[in-house]
């Protein structure tokens, strides 16, 4: 007789969490071949667009970016020294009138969202799918009047075109001096629902159709094309995401909380072999063992018995006698095979830190700032400025001038993205405090601090006492020493006044205060 033994595997069925893939099929597909000028992207923007909602730390470094690049706003300044003494009346309400006009492009640019929204939406775009855009729409007169964001996921960026002269006016000498260049533009296309809108690159002066995408003059005001400008990460025709080579790791920590989540969601269930010596499971106890075990899911499953009734097998003796064999029944518990409780913890932590990585950001910036104190909160802050937000402004700064200055016909003026104040008025003082004590400091220089410092505006002290403060007590002994005997009321006299034109500024301040906050 040949003993036989046989082993089944019993399994829970689960329902799984799927995440999308990187490698889901582009939807535009059929859009892209060697007969056309629309060129493939190197991932599929739509999913890219998406890929947030498969991050618990990507979005937040996003939300960094686009709330330190613009949302502490656009403004635009002069680029003259308004103060100085050879600037010319003319220079100097040049200037000034072309400020306030980019300060009302910048005011009205986008009514329905405010132009801070439209660039930070480009930015968090850019940010996702490695591109963002922006539609420019013009006035009669060929000057920019409105700019609208654009999906970059539904955008396709096409081959360049032949070159064609452009105008440019530069500056030579401070004289404005016109030259031509020779400039190759691309093709946008929007595809939405299988409808195709078609848009010129910003600053290509030729005529477009954009329903067909096609160079045509005297095409009809409604189916002129509009203008597109795109930021983009990197220098091939479609951006890159800066935190693309982290993909596979983003992924990977989605799974594990996918894994995590099933674990609680089926409860605590450890895997075992049922080891029978002796006998044989029969089918019905099979049936009840498969039974047993895909009913176990849930926690209120949790904590069910399992029974087990195994009968031996039959023993024949030399005289034919038959009996059953003793059985051993154990299960042996696989539970070191399987993850523990919070698995994955060191995983999850480690991608977070390479996402943050790509993007340059210290944890404080997405919110995770348990070991920071105020000194090396600071310290954070300043160098991510320094090395990360500073030159991106600057960057920024430099496109959006160089696509609307001369479209505006502005030379004297130019567009700034603020900045946070990072001034730490304590050390500052600390430090001025041997100039003041050297006297080589005057009041009205310490009065812009002092404004930072009460938040309050100040005006400057007349010119008789803007003297430093060493000098002007000086100044006051000895006028008060020679005026001592013949007029003695006179330093008296001399300190009141210098009281009184105090208290009066103080009044005259609080009561502009009020009346600004429409309290008189």
């Amino acid at each position: 007789m040949v003993n036989k033994s046989r082993a089944r595997v019993l399994k829970v069925e689960k329902n799984s969490i799927l995440s999308n893939q990187i490698t889901k099929e582009d939807t535009l597909n059929g859009l892209y071949g060697d007969d056309t000028q629309v060129i493939r992207p190197p991932y599929n923007l739509e999913e890219l667009s998406k890929i947030t909602e498969n991050s618990t730390v990507l979005q937040q470094c996003i939300d960094a970016y686009t709330t330190n690049l613009f949302g502490f706003g656009i403004d635009a300044e002069s680029r003259l020294d308004l103060n100085s003494k050879d600037l010319t009346p003319e220079k100097k309400t040049k200037s000034e009138s072309e400020t306030k006009k980019l300060q009302e492009f910048i005011r009205y640019a986008n009514l329905d969202e405010g132009t801070e929204t439209v660039f930070q939406n480009v930015i968090e775009d850019q940010e996702k799918t490695g591109n963002g855009y922006i539609e420019v729409l013009r006035d009669g007169k060929g000057q920019p009047v409105e700019l609208v964001h654009c999906d970059s996921q539904y955008m396709r960026v096409c081959k360049k075109s032949k070159p064609v002269e452009v105008s440019y006016t530069i500056m030579e000498d401070g004289r404005p001096v016109d030259i031509v260049r020779n400039k190759r533009f691309r093709k946008f296309v929007q595809i939405i629902d299988e409808k195709k809108v078609w848009f010129k690159e910003y600053g290509d002066p030729r005529t477009m159709d954009s329903t067909t995408g096609e160079y045509v003059e005297g095409t009809k005001d409604e189916r002129l094309a509009t203008e597109i400008i795109h930021f983009k990460i990197g220098t091939t025709p479609y951006g890159v995401p800066r935190w693309i080579g982290n993909v596979v790791g983003l992924y990977g920590a989605r799974k594990a909380e996918e894994l995590n989540l099933l674990y609680f969601v089926n409860g605590r269930h450890v895997p075992a072999a049922v080891i029978v010596e002796g006998g044989l499971l029969d089918e019905e106890a099979y049936k009840s063992l498969e039974t047993y075990m895909q009913g176990v899911s849930g926690t209120e499953n949790a904590y069910q018995f399992l029974v087990l009734e195994v009968q031996g097998e039959e023993i024949a003796n030399a005289n034919g006698e038959k009996t059953l064999s003793n059985v051993n029944v154990e299960i042996k518990s696989l539970a070191d095979m399987i993850q523990k409780d919070a698995m994955f913890l060191e995983y999850d932590a480690t991608h977070r830190k390479k996402i943050r990585s790509s993007f340059r950001l210290p944890p404080i910036y997405t919110g995770e700032a348990d070991e920071y104190n105020k000194a090396t909160a600071e310290t954070a802050r300043k160098t991510t400025e320094e090395q990360v937000f500073q030159p991106m402004r600057r960057k920024l700064a430099r496109k959006i001038n160089g696509a609307f200055l001369d479209a505006l016909e502005i030379t004297e003026a130019k567009f700034v993205l603020k900045s946070p104040d990072l001034t730490d008025i304590t050390s500052i003082s600390n430090a001025i405090y041997p100039f003041i004590s050297a006297a080589s400091v005057i009041p009205n220089d310490l009065r812009p601090m002092l404004e930072q410092l009460l938040n309050r505006k100040l005006d400057d002290l007349p010119e008789e006492y803007n003297k430093p403060i060493s000098i002007l007590l000086a100044e006051m002994q000895a006028q008060s020493k020679e005026t001592s005997v013949s007029e003695p009321n006179v330093v008296q006299k001399s300190l009141s006044d210098y009281d009184n034109v105090l208290v009066m500024k103080q009044v005259r301040d609080m009561l502009q205060e009020l009346k600004d906050n429409g309290k008189l």
